[in-house]
């Protein structure tokens, strides 16, 4: 019997030291950065309806990374400005990166200051550094300025790091 005892406490003691290790992380996100548009062209990479490929390029800080630069790609339906294929990344000055995809709607905005908006859902598909087994989501709250093809961006969500 005091065998069997010394055994489960040990297995006991081994499973709690194991699930210590495999513990993730859950914290707040926010990222608020601005893209300008860096291209808008048709693009083998679309298929019908979204045929035109539209590049955004930018920079700002956000939490955990810091300041970051990054490149927005997306594929858009110049008539209904649906997007898909949304694929862009959050590149931090140590390196780090967060990656994400997307899709939604562009829709004519009410705010004073902007022309369009969008609030959409992207997921976070991993990246590098301490995001290399990231994920979460992040939901849009954008602003597009036709006049100046910039769009002000504040993101927020959830990330989970994995340890």
């Amino acid at each position: 019997m005091k065998n069997l005892i010394k055994i489960l406490t040990v297995v006991i003691v081994t499973a709690l030291m194991m699930s210590c290790d495999d513990e993730a992380e859950t914290i707040d996100f926010t990222a608020d950065f601005y893209t300008d548009l860096a291209g808008f062209e048709e693009s083998s990479e679309c298929t019908a309806p979204k045929i035109i490929l539209n590049t955004q390029v930018g920079a700002g800080t956000g939490t955990l990374i810091g300041a970051f630069e990054t490149t927005i790609t997306f594929c858009v339906d110049p008539n209904t400005f649906e997007y898909d294929n949304g694929v862009g990344s959050f590149i931090g000055e140590n390196g780090d990166e967060i990656h994400f995809v997307g899709s939604g709607q562009v829709f004519p905005s009410d705010h004073p200051d902007y022309d369009l908006e969008f609030q959409d859902t992207f997921t976070i598909t991993g990246g590098k550094g301490r995001f290399e087994d990231a994920s979460g989501t992040l939901v849009s709250d954008s602003y597009v300025k036709n006049e100046t093809q910039r769009t002000d961006h504040i993101w927020t969500g959830r990330i989970t790091l994995d340890d």
